[in-house]
């Protein structure tokens, strides 16, 4: 048996270990069990016929040896019509890459039935090709297609789900194109390899755009990394993936123009559309349209909206692990906890996250309440109507140096 001395996590900023059994607390011995720790009050039993309430944060090294500790539940719950803690694992596979939870909440009769299937690469691929190619076929997406692929698990998974599509529908596989940035130190030269080999064992087109080609793309009068540099140093390199992610969307869009399609396919997965609504909700706003959205002329398609990070990345173990070894070490705070959050939701109670997604979009849909983004006059941008003006005034200003053909008006471009 493994034991907690050899088990390390790994994060951009390096190597932690974890906590050893002394340092466990209370609330970490109910999360063992997936039970929330609010729902539970920890009292320390002297032996005297008394109890002694003690806070749910108290270590198991705390507590005296000769002493018991009753972690008393302060609702009426019937721990028989959930019991989340009791879970069958169905193995599918001999090497089990990815864990996928499946809870079956109880019935009249108090037989929940909580299972969890471990699957293998091959079975996590057949799994999520099938849903791009009916995410697809559901809206459908008439090529030509760009498709933005990073050379993570994400957007990798695009490739072939993609490829299922075309050969589905008998289309022509080459009005598709995907393509890839490579700039130092957000896309490494590597990705663009992995990407390469994807397309073209699916026989799409596949355009790798470096600092000098992404500037002709975009008629940029310097290059992005100069751009990159400039914001970096204004607002920290914390913005990297913020910068990522308006570099890709513009690129992306120019490249639908450039074919005559309007459709841009991206690899946002179901934590990432999670976060993003969470943060919307959090801060009192409407939530951005998931899983299409307008952007311009431009429809930005999501197909593994509803796919966990986890089976994106099981798909392409070996890709997922060298993309994440090659990964920017920098991130911004608000960023990390919001996705901190989008994670931890599914963490309790599986899947959770996606039954408020499809309930906030029903929501949406029936009350015509999705945020609205608007054009910014001049610019291919577009805006939610938050911010300091002065701000997005000075932003759009230095970016209009280095986009000569975007024309602002005289008193945003200062």
């Amino acid at each position: 048996m493994v034991t907690l001395d050899q088990v390390t996590m790994l994060f951009s900023q390096g190597a932690r270990s974890p906590k050893s059994q002394d340092l466990l607390t209370l609330a970490d011995v109910l999360l063992a069990h997936r039970l929330p720790p609010s729902l539970f009050q920890a009292y320390e039993v002297p032996g005297d016929g008394s109890l002694k309430p003690i806070p749910i944060s108290a270590t198991l090294a705390e507590v005296q040896d000769d002493r018991q500790v009753i972690l008393q539940c302060i609702r009426n719950t019937d721990i028989d019509a959930i019991d989340p803690g009791k879970v069958e694992t169905v193995e599918h596979g001999r090497n089990p890459a990815v864990a996928m939870y499946d809870f079956q909440w109880a019935d009249d009769a108090k037989r929940p039935t909580h299972r969890v299937h471990a699957l293998d690469a091959e079975q996590a691929q057949e799994i999520v090709f099938s849903r791009i190619c009916d995410f697809l076929t559901d809206h459908a997406a008439t090529p030509p297609l760009v498709a933005g692929i990073s050379g993570g698990g994400d957007s990798n998974t695009l490739v072939q789900g993609t490829h299922r599509y075309v050969a589905k529908h008998g289309l022509d596989p080459s009005e598709v194109v995907c393509f890839t940035l490579t700039m130092k130190p957000i896309w490494p030269e590597a990705a663009t390899e992995r990407a390469a080999a994807l397309c073209a064992e699916a026989g799409f087109a596949h355009r790798v755009l470096h600092p000098d080609e992404i500037a002709t793309l975009l008629g940029m009068s310097k290059g992005p990394d100069e751009l990159w540099r400039e914001l970096s140093s204004r607002y920290s390199p914390d913005l990297a993936h913020f910068f990522a992610t308006f570099l890709i969307n513009l690129a992306g869009r120019a490249l639908c123009e450039e074919i005559g399609g309007s459709r841009l396919m991206v690899g946002y997965n179901r934590e990432d559309v999670a976060a993003e609504l969470l943060f919307c909700l959090i801060n009192g706003r409407r939530p951005m349209p998931f899983p299409v959205r307008r952007t311009g002329s431009t429809d930005v398609l999501m197909p593994v909206w509803d796919v966990p990070k986890g089976m994106l990345d099981a798909c392409y173990p070996r890709f997922s692990e060298e993309n994440y070894s090659e990964r920017v070490d920098s991130s911004a705070v608000r960023r990390s906890s919001i996705y901190y959050m989008a994670h931890g939701i599914d963490a309790l109670v599986p899947s959770m996250s996606l039954s408020l997604m499809t309930g906030v979009k029903k929501l949406m849909d029936q009350l015509s309440g999705w945020e609205q983004l608007t054009e910014i006059e001049g610019t291919p941008l577009m805006h939610t109507g938050y911010g300091d003006q002065e701000h997005v005034n000075e932003l759009l200003s230095t970016l209009a140096r280095y986009f000569p053909s975007w024309r602002l008006d005289r008193s945003t471009a200062k």
